[in-house]
């Protein structure tokens, strides 16, 4: 009988600067990894940070959290003064650029005396198929317990033999140049970051571009209201599968139906939504309305669907990822400034190329086209998962 495979094990570090700059956005790397297989081991040194932690894997498989508590040392002027002659040793070659002066004597007795650890940790004796880590930086440092928190353990995976995974939180300028030569891969927000590591001479291999919406987000400075909205999981949509909004319309309700007919023909997994707007004749209200005449279609769309009320439509169009109308809408242009896809369709109305950057189709071949070049374009986003299979193929 064939063996179990392997789950592949991450060890995930969390520091406090780091985690402050993303607040607990950086904790969903950890459970979207492991809803997708691996067994994620999510560790700091704060036990403030472990509490959080804990308190948001509390119902999440395949996360553990750990809590590395610093030990003091304490070390004597003469052990301090052995340091510094260490230090000497190795460095004494070394001149400032461009001057006759040596390195060690700007800052032996000053930066590096004055910096010796005075933490340490140990206890972490798991193996581990990769490391993970938000990258540091220059401009606004860690602390000193997390900097030896940081060293601890990627000198930890360097004796292991563990590849180690910067992600890439603050701008790549900022990147202190000792993790250039440490870590074996990059994980960034955009193409410029993966542009400034190449004139580094760090091979494209080694850097990926982290695109899927939500992570993205995940690794992101800037805290927006409205993205935060994508983490909702109510409704989850994966990766493998669309999620389509249908904004009805009292005056198109045959467009609306054309609109239903084209998304029945495509043979991908998707989630719809249709979004009902208040509207009445006479005795006859929105809902009935709806119930009679439009569900029947709806439910031919295949997959999972769902009719929602009033009140919710920026909610949805974030956790969509195509916005179909019948006529064009405020909320279309607010769907393309989130990176969403938006398309009026009415055979009525003169196909438009563009406007606002959404897109105007009049007939249901086209219409099916923009929802599958929105579905191969989903499917193209790179996710931690994505990276994480690469790395470890």
């Amino acid at each position: 009988m064939a063996g179990k495979s392997h789950v592949k094990r991450i060890l995930f570090l969390i520091g406090e600067r780091e985690f402050v700059s993303v607040q607990e956005r950086l904790l969903h790397i950890p459970s979207r990894l492991a809803k997708s297989g691996f067994s994620v081991d999510v560790v700091t040194y704060k036990e403030e940070l472990h509490e959080k932690a804990e308190s948001f894997y509390k119902n999440t498989s395949n996360v553990k959290t750990i809590f590395l508590k610093s030990k003091p040392l304490i070390w004597s002027p003469q052990q301090r003064d052995d340091f510094v002659k260490i230090f000497i040793k190795h460095t004494f070659d070394f001149f400032i650029p461009d001057t006759d002066l040596k390195y060690w004597k700007t800052s032996a007795f000053d930066d590096f005396r004055g910096h010796i650890a005075s933490y340490a940790f140990s206890g972490l004796e798991s193996d581990y198929d990769l490391l993970i880590m938000p990258l540091p930086s220059s401009d606004e440092p860690p602390t000193t317990e997390c900097d030896v928190f940081y060293s601890t353990l990627v000198f930890y995976a360097k004796e292991k033999g563990i590849p180690i995974v910067g992600l890439q939180i603050y701008p790549a300028i900022h990147t202190p140049p000792l993790f250039l030569r440490i870590l074996d891969y990059f994980v960034v927000k955009e193409e410029s970051e993966l542009q400034y590591y190449q004139q580094y001479d760090i091979s494209p291999e080694r850097i990926f571009v982290l695109d899927d919406q939500l992570e993205n987000y995940c690794i992101t400075t800037v805290e927006d209201v409205y993205k935060n909205l994508m983490f909702d999981e109510q409704i989850a949509i994966g990766k493998d599968e669309l999620g389509i909004l249908i904004v009805n319309h009292s005056k198109y309700r045959p467009q609306i139906i054309e609109a239903l007919q084209a998304l029945s023909r495509l043979n991908i997994k998707k989630s719809t939504f249709f979004y009902k707007r208040g509207y009445y004749v006479r005795e006859l209200s929105e809902d009935q309305i709806v119930d009679e005449i439009l569900k029947p279609y709806i439910e031919k769309t295949g997959g999972n669907y769902y009719i929602v009320q009033e009140g919710s439509l920026v909610k949805l169009i974030m956790m969509c990822d195509i916005v179909v109308s019948a006529t064009y809408i405020i909320p279309l242009g607010f769907a393309v400034k989130h990176f969403k896809d938006a398309v009026v369709y009415n055979p009525l109305v003169k196909t438009l190329d563009i406007h606002d950057n959404v897109s105007f189709v009049n007939n249901k071949d086209a219409l099916a086209g923009v929802i599958m070049e929105s579905y191969s374009k989903k499917q193209s986003r790179m996710s931690m998962t994505d990276i994480m299979k690469r790395i470890l193929s």
